[in-house]
């Protein structure tokens, strides 16, 4: 389809999973008031009114069987499926290893690794057919591997390499995926997080961050359309892309 067509026809038509967190929603907000057409998913609570005018839909990366339930949505869907946001994710409790349950890096590495796995097995069909553009989110602590987080520094770890395999194995397939690492994101997530870390006064620690400010939402959502959408970065697939100042 070209662009002259997709201007006369259906929207273009991306995927958001984990809509339903703070960064996936941006995300999808934009694009729906982009006039994309958007998939979005949520895991425990259907969204309410006030949430982005997207086809929403179930899907728990802890039960595969939901994933059929996206696959059959995106088949559905009219329009080319030109991008793809894999932004579900979980943290760590943010203990030492030696404190930490082998349970809990199980837990983790299911929702920051194979939730991909399970996506990509319900969309790569549509996704080969109309060339789509995949970004996923990561975060700065697959490489930082800060002490007290480990089951979610591994994760991030290895889900980089399991977007620069997948890079390469859908390359011939006209899919290009890309990750987009951000560094701490001022959000709901971002609260909780600071919170088991023991941290009580949020701006105080703001301010030590390079910038004296965390990531806002908007920018974060903003950086992944661009690097699914914008036609300057056409040509790259397999990377890892830094969001932060160096600290």
């Amino acid at each position: 389809m070209t662009a002259t067509e997709e201007k006369t026809g259906p929207a273009p038509l991306a995927v958001v999973t984990g809509a339903s967190g703070a960064v996936g929603r941006a995300i999808a907000t934009r694009l729906t008031d982009s006039g994309w057409q958007v998939i979005a998913t949520y895991r425990t609570t259907a969204p309410g009114p006030d949430a982005p005018p997207a086809t929403w839909v179930h899907y728990d990366s802890a039960e595969p069987r939901t994933a059929i339930a996206l696959h059959n949505a995106v088949t559905r869907a009219a329009g080319p499926l030109r991008a793809v946001f894999a932004c579900v994710g979980a943290p760590s409790s943010k203990k030492p290893v030696a404190d930490t349950a082998a349970a809990e890096f199980t837990a983790v590495y299911q929702a920051n690794v194979l939730s991909l796995v399970h996506t990509w097995h319900a969309l790569a069909d549509r996704a080969r057919t109309d060339r789509a553009s995949v970004v996923v989110l990561g975060s700065d602590a697959g490489r930082a591997a800060r002490a007290n987080n480990g089951p979610y520094s591994a994760a991030k770890a290895a889900l980089e390499s399991l977007v620069v395999t997948l890079a390469k194995e859908e390359q011939l397939h006209g899919v290009r995926v890309n990750l987009l690492a951000p560094s701490l994101i001022d959000s709901p997530l971002a609260h909780h997080v600071m919170a088991l870390k023991g941290v009580t006064d949020p701006d105080a620690y703001y301010a030590q961050l390079p910038w004296g400010r965390p990531l806002t939402l908007d920018e974060v959502a903003a950086a992944c359309i661009d690097l699914a959408a914008g036609p300057q970065w056409a040509y790259t697939t397999g990377h890892v892309y830094p969001l932060g100042a160096v600290s």
